[in-house]
């Protein structure tokens, strides 16, 4: 089985008027355009392609995947954010249905009972906060702040450096308690000159963005105590559950678990949950890695597996190469991204995509993917 799919943009706010239309020739809509989502999540139903309307979801017999794959261009930074890992996601979701909270409702944490481990794919270069950098690193930018010449920064930074030191929670703790209070610090970070502060004036450079857009919200605090990574295209980073992070800019294919559970702790006008988020949270340092797909023959590459949910391929065709009778067990859904990649089954059916385009794979033996492009191929 192939069937071409299609979904409508989602506007969320920080969305990007020009990525998406500029990159895959999707017409603009007039609003932000932040994701294209293909999948069976009740989010947002991705339906089949001249079927009078019906959703993957139906085409499945209401079987849902167990992967969602998506198109997301972030014009602006999206929130400071983190996803639950499986029990908690179950627990959550549980307990907010005992309590009669609506899915609609604006104070809603859990959308669903599932955990939301993601990886995203760079299209173009994309910048991202992942994960609390190492505590040296943290220590040092908090000590220059604390020995600023401006008062508002030193007297802050000073008392903050001591608290940061008996742990990243509860430095989140006491700075999300000033909600309100910090728009004269973030201020002042603002207007300090990024060349003064070494590898880390990418972190100013970034608060000035920020305090345009959030003024006075303590993420931009705790954003200085995240890693600020820079992916080139084809380059991907994996977010695990409890990991927090904030993509900034750029457009990519992002894969993961088919779940919306998003908890926010700043940089949002949406719901945060302070004490909830607290829970979902991994406060420990890392060093997340940048990473490369593996090429298993001559235009497929596989990217890292680290969960059962999910796994993505990208495919590279053209003139002097094919890929022919590739064995795909489980339903698997493909978006080409740039050219054309036509796709054909050994049932004898063949569909050409052109880049926007995704297609629905299925109950069919082996796969050939011919044409001259590149395409993702989600599977389980």
């Amino acid at each position: 089985m192939i069937r071409l799919l299609t979904n409508q943009t989602r506007d969320y706010a920080w969305g990007s008027s020009t990525l998406i239309s500029d990159y895959f020739g999707i017409p603009e809509t007039g609003k932000p355009m932040a994701e294209i989502w293909f999948g069976t999540h009740l989010g947002s139903l991705t339906n089949v392609v001249g079927q009078e309307e019906q959703t993957l979801l139906a085409l499945r017999d209401n079987e849902p995947l167990s992967f969602l794959l998506k198109i997301l261009a972030a014009g602006n930074p999206l929130s400071l954010q983190a996803h639950p890992n499986s029990q908690q996601a179950r627990e959550g979701f549980a307990r907010e249905n005992t309590a009669g909270i609506p899915l609609s409702a604006h104070n809603r944490n859990y959308k669903d009972d599932k955990h939301k481990p993601e990886m995203l794919v760079a299209l173009t270069p994309f910048e991202a906060l992942v994960g609390f950098r190492p505590a040296a690193e943290s220590y040092a930018l908090f000590q220059a702040l604390a020995e600023s010449s401006n008062p508002i920064l030193s007297g802050a930074f000073s008392g903050w450096l001591s608290v940061l030191k008996t742990g990243l929670d509860k430095f989140f703790v006491l700075v999300s308690q000033l909600r309100g209070e910090l728009t004269e610090v973030t201020n002042a970070l603002a207007q300090l000159d990024p060349s003064d502060f070494g590898r880390d004036g990418d972190h100013i450079e970034l608060i000035k963005e920020l305090q345009v857009l959030y003024p006075g919200d303590p993420g931009i605090v705790v954003s200085l105590l995240m890693n600020l990574m820079r992916l080139e295209p084809q380059q991907a980073v994996q977010i695990a559950a409890g990991q927090v992070h904030a993509y900034v800019r750029g457009l990519g294919v992002e894969i993961m678990a088919s779940s919306d559970n998003v908890l926010r702790g700043g940089l949002t006008s949406k719901h945060i949950d302070v004490d909830e988020f607290r829970k979902v949270v991994v406060f420990a340092e890392v060093e997340p890695q940048t990473q490369r797909a593996k090429q298993l023959a001559n235009g497929l590459f596989e990217y890292p597996r680290v969960v059962s949910d999910y796994l993505l391929y990208r495919i590279e065709v053209a003139a002097t190469n094919l890929l022919a009778d590739l064995k795909i067990p489980e339903a698997a859904i493909i978006l080409c991204t740039s050219g054309e990649v036509a796709v054909g089954n050994s049932l004898g059916e063949r569909e050409v995509l052109t880049r926007g385009q995704a297609a629905y794979l299925d109950q069919a033996n082996f796969y050939s993917f011919s044409g001259s492009g590149t395409a993702y191929l989600a599977t389980s």
